[in-house]
Order: C-alpha cells, then structure tokens, then sequence
C-alpha cells in the first residue's frame, strides 16, 4: 500500500516538469512607465521569487503603460498595466473567496495568462500575500473558461470538500458552472454529503494526491473550436507549493485521462 500512495503522488509531480518550459529565459517589463514607483515595485514583489525577471523600459514605438511579457528576448503578450493591477496587484484572494468578482467578470490579462510553462513555488498567508494569487486568479481563469464554453468537462482539486460550500465565492462559482452542460467533477477529502446534492461528481479519495493536489482541468469536447487548460499545483504542508499551468487542449486532455483512469469517471 505505501508504494501505491507514493506513485500516486508524484504522478501530478510529473506533469510539473514536463510542462515546465527549461532553460528560456523570462522577463516582463513595465513600458514607458507612468505608475508612481510604489505602484511598479508591486509587480517586482510578486515575482520576487520566481523565475522571472521584472524591469523598467523606455521604447519609442511602444504605448505607454503597459506590461511586455519576452522570452528570450522576443515579446510573447502585451497587456495594459491598469489591467494586471486590476486583476492580481491591487486585489487579494478575498475577492475570491466571498465571491465579489464572479466568474463572468474574470478577465485574466494576456501577460498573466501566458506565462503557462513558467513553474511558480508560491507561499500562501502569512508567509506570503500575493503569490498564490497567480494560481487562484489562473484556476478562476479557467473555470472562467469552461462557464463561457459551457460544456465538455472540468476536474477541480480541492483538498478538502468542505472549501465548496464553505467559501462563497466558491461556492457560487459551482452553482453557476452546473447550470451548463458540463460534466464537472470534483476531488477532496472529507463529508461528501454536503456536496452529492448538486449536480457534481464527487470523489472523495483519501489519498495524497487529492489531499495535497490543487488541479483546474477544462477540456471542450472533442472536435471542439475551443481550447482547453489545466493547472496543476502540489504541496507537503499546505502553506507553499510548487504549481504551473498550461494552455492548450491535448495537455489538459493528458490531465483528465490521469484522473479519470486513477479515480473513475463517475
């Protein structure tokens, strides 16, 4: 049995490094910057401890204010930079948690969304108060997705069942999902019972990989025109963890296939 649970954990583990994008070098820069220096220095702090490098540039044909996601030297997504204080700078993951920024009004700027591939190890509070707002802002980001699709199917890790109906913001995120045609599973430990009512696949593993997974999966249906996502993230202690997310149906197929075949489909 101790060998099983150990496989099981690392399997999200895996799909870590293989969609860690290695060796590219990633920087984003505030351009023609006209944010007072507290303000850019904010975004310099959530990055602090991530593989990326934050900067100021002045560039002549560029617009002013705005954010400019390069690797290796080539920009990748632009985005206005009172769009990335709107959505991860100026906001804690209150907004989330009692549900004052519903799905519907999720708007993920291009600059975060593509740094899919970037491998994040993120502290939550009071360690640390802004970097797990990346991942919580690209799991909405995705659940966003599969509300504006609506159907094919979305897998969420939760740990513990319980966050579904205790954080309201959850729990109106779900409410408002399953009046679509998704089939939307979820996984935790702990009471089942207060989820089973809805119209969710509840799988209540007691295993290491459910008690120490945080997954968003959203795959269209097959032949779909729409594009699917996962974020996958882990931890020992709950407080830090190692997480990436990436664009595009086939790894987000990869993800589901994993958990389907581990934990069934029903």
């Amino acid at each position: 049995m101790p060998k099983v649970r150990i496989e099981t954990v690392m399997a999200l583990r895996e799909f870590i490094e293989e969609f860690a994008s290695g060796g590219q070098q990633t920087s984003l820069s505030i351009v023609n910057s006209e944010q007072p220096p507290m303000v850019a220095e904010m975004l310099d702090s959530l990055f602090g401890e991530q593989p990326i490098s934050v900067s100021e540039a002045t560039r002549v044909l560029s617009d002013a204010d705005v954010v400019q996601l390069r690797r290796d030297g080539s920009i990748v997504a632009e985005s206005p930079f009172a769009d990335v204080r709107d959505s991860v700078l100026a906001v804690n993951s209150d907004i989330y948690v009692t549900g004052s920024r519903p799905l519907e009004e999720v708007r993920t700027p291009d600059v975060i969304r593509h740094l899919e591939g970037t491998r994040f190890h993120v502290r939550g509070y009071p360690a640390g108060t802004k970097g797990k707002l990346l991942l919580i802002e690209i799991s909405r980001y995705i659940e966003s997705m599969a509300l504006q699709y609506g159907s094919g199917e979305l897998h969420t890790g939760f740990q513990r069942l319980s966050r579904i109906v205790d954080e309201r913001g959850t729990e109106r995120a779900y409410e408002r999902l399953t009046n679509t045609d998704l089939d939307i599973h979820v996984y935790g430990i702990g009471d089942p019972g207060r989820v089973r009512p809805r119209s969710l696949t509840v799988h209540n593993d007691d295993v290491p990989e459910i008690r120490n997974g945080w997954f968003v999966v959203f795959t269209p249906p097959p032949g779909a025109d729409a594009q699917g996502a996962a974020l996958v993230a882990v931890t020992d202690d709950d407080d830090e963890w190692d997480g990436i997310w990436k664009l595009g149906t086939e790894a987000a197929d990869r993800v589901r296939r994993h958990l389907t075949e581990r934990y069934g489909s029903a």
